[in-house]
């Protein structure tokens, strides 16, 4: 029988704050994770003595049970509050968004610009025609199960990491385990959701004038490199755009890449000094 969802529960998944100098970096995670996703960019701005702010979107976290009742407008107004608050303090500041976060990052960037952007697998589309007749979707299926469209290898230590952020306790080797978590249902107004925000970042990307940091990976199946290179060529700013041998959970300061990750980060805050 699977387990309740009880993730989230630990330290890491809460918000954070990292003090450091008067320039500041907003992190921004994404979809369904929580500040513990973002925290190894965090750790590397903080340690070039930024001060590093880690927020929680409205129904994810332990609050995930309350997601579905959740809109994209209420991830939109509470970056946007948090960037506002930290504008009143810190010069000059940096909004860094992963995955979906990314998307959140642009369409706040847009209304209320912070000095630049880092966008890791920034979040606009899927390349799916389901996707783009979701709206029709919705009312005629109004639930999904979104593991069986990611034929989920078990046997694969990021995919078991992944799961047990949701299920810390569930047994990831029993096959009845296995399959319940195949069949788990989620509703699809969540995944509308997810997609009228990539959609308003992506029609937002020739607005955005500050310049940016954009990583993404090279073997992203979710967030596909040749849709993010699309994303690069709409952006209105500057861009210092890389690829790096990464699934979609790049943000991995284990991976034999960090190092590249770190030097660009390095090489781009230098102009904020």
């Amino acid at each position: 029988m699977l387990p309740p969802v009880t993730a989230f529960q630990g330290a890491e998944h809460a918000p954070f704050l990292m003090r450091g100098g008067k320039a500041a970096a907003l992190m921004i995670h994404g979809f369904p994770g929580t500040p513990a996703d973002v925290r190894p960019l965090a750790d590397c701005l903080n340690a070039l003595n930024w001060t590093v702010q880690g927020i929680l979107l409205p129904g994810f976290g332990a609050q995930i049970e309350t997601l579905p009742k959740r809109t994209h407008q209420e991830w939109v107004a509470a970056v946007r509050e948090a960037l506002q608050a930290l504008q009143k303090t810190h010069a000059p500041l940096l909004l860094v968004g992963h995955s979906m976060g990314g998307a959140l990052a642009m369409c706040v960037a847009a209304e209320t610009p912070p000095d630049g952007l880092i966008l890791t697998a920034p979040f606009s589309r899927i390349e799916n025609v389901l996707w783009n007749m979701m709206p029709i979707f919705r009312a005629l299926f109004p639930e999904v199960r979104p593991f069986r469209l990611l034929r989920l290898d078990f046997s694969k230590p990021e995919v078991r990491e992944g799961i047990r952020n949701f299920m810390p306790d569930a047994d990831l080797d029993d096959p009845q385990v296995q399959q319940a978590i195949r069949d788990l249902k989620l509703p699809i107004s969540v995944f509308e959701q997810i997609r009228q925000v990539g959609q308003r970042a992506l029609s937002l990307a020739p607005r955005l004038k500050m310049p940016a940091l954009i990583l993404q990976g090279t073997y992203d199946t979710l967030v596909k490199p040749h849709l993010t290179r699309q994303l690069v060529a709409r952006y209105g700013g500057a861009v210092r755009y890389l690829e790096v041998p990464a699934e979609h959970g790049l943000i991995d300061s284990r991976a034999p890449y960090w190092s590249q990750v770190e030097s660009a980060l390095r090489e781009f805050v230098e102009q904020f000094a």
